[in-house]
């Protein structure tokens, strides 16, 4: 392979640990005489990681650095101790016109969250499908993850009858928390605190949906709730779920659907071209306003 030379900007945040994530990591720390230079890192492979007072990280070396760039700008730190147990939540495909809707509900105590940031577990949003599906594959045997899939002909019956997409999304988030804490109930495993990615701000919706066990538990949402560890890995589940899904879908239909919702409206009138409009339903929320102007003349 030839010499690659990846270079990053690093927020302050990013910027705190980051000696310690490379040791973790297999490197080792070597001197550089340098006013402009934080540190320099080598590793077993000769590649060279250099971090510059401006917080610029350089690396150098013959091999790609995704893994070790993941777990800094997407991982999440989890300390030795501390970590308690708890039922992290989060939703993909809300705001993509194809596809389902996916809530996932995990579990992590401080054995698994260490096996997971391990993974460089982070926010799905800022890898790639291919790493999402490098992850997933590696999680999705997990025992402790609780899973709502709502397909779009599903999804649009349901948005119909309630007339509330946020009122949707709190009844999928109670489905999966009572679901995750009733089995770990049932298994003896002690777990009381709850977690999501807050996505309404009425912040009573979901508890408002919550039964017996979800109204017991201690519940905490916060906007960019991907920092927490159990969150993490219910947003690589469900983007793996959510990806599974579509290609599914586009093997049912022999169609390549786009995801997202911005750039899909002449794909959308391609699929309702060869499918007709009646299909379409089965396949995207319709309830997008990308639906009249896909079925406009």
């Amino acid at each position: 392979m030839s010499q690659n030379t990846v270079s990053i900007k690093l927020s302050l945040d990013e910027c705190l640990g980051l000696e310690k994530l490379f040791r973790d990591a297999g490197w080792r720390k070597e001197p550089m005489d340098n006013e402009y230079v934080v540190f320099r890192m080598e590793n077993d492979n000769g590649s060279v990681a250099i971090l510059y007072t401006s917080r610029k990280l350089v690396f150098q070396g013959n091999e790609e650095f995704d893994d070790i760039i993941s777990k800094i700008q997407g991982g999440v730190q989890v300390k030795k101790i501390g970590v308690k147990p708890h039922i992290g939540v989060d939703e993909v495909g809300k705001g993509d016109y194809f596809g389902p809707l996916v809530v996932v509900a995990c579990f992590v105590n401080e054995e698994f969250a260490e096996k997971f940031t391990k993974l460089g577990v982070g926010d799905s949003k800022k890898f790639s499908d291919a790493k999402i599906m490098k992850m997933y594959e590696q999680m999705k045997d997990y025992e402790y993850y609780y899973s709502s899939i709502v397909m779009p002909e599903e999804y649009n019956e349901l948005v119909e009858q309630m007339g509330n997409v946020g009122l949707l999304l709190a009844r999928q988030h109670s489905k999966v928390i009572e679901m995750g804490l009733k089995d770990l109930n049932e298994k003896g495993i002690k777990c009381d605190s709850v977690v999501i990615d807050q996505f309404s701000n009425k912040e009573s919706r979901v508890k408002d949906e919550l039964g017996d066990l979800g109204k017991a538990a201690n519940f905490k949402q916060y906007h960019k709730g991907e920092s927490d560890i159990a969150v993490a890995c219910a947003s690589i589940l469900a983007r793996g779920i959510f990806l599974e899904e579509m290609e599914k879908m586009g093997e049912e239909y022999y169609f390549k659907f786009p995801k997202g919702a911005s750039h899909v409206i002449e794909q959308a009138k391609d699929f309702v071209a060869k499918h007709g409009a009646s299909e379409l339903k089965k396949v995207a929320k319709v309830s997008f306003k990308t639906t009249k102007k896909v079925l406009a003349n």
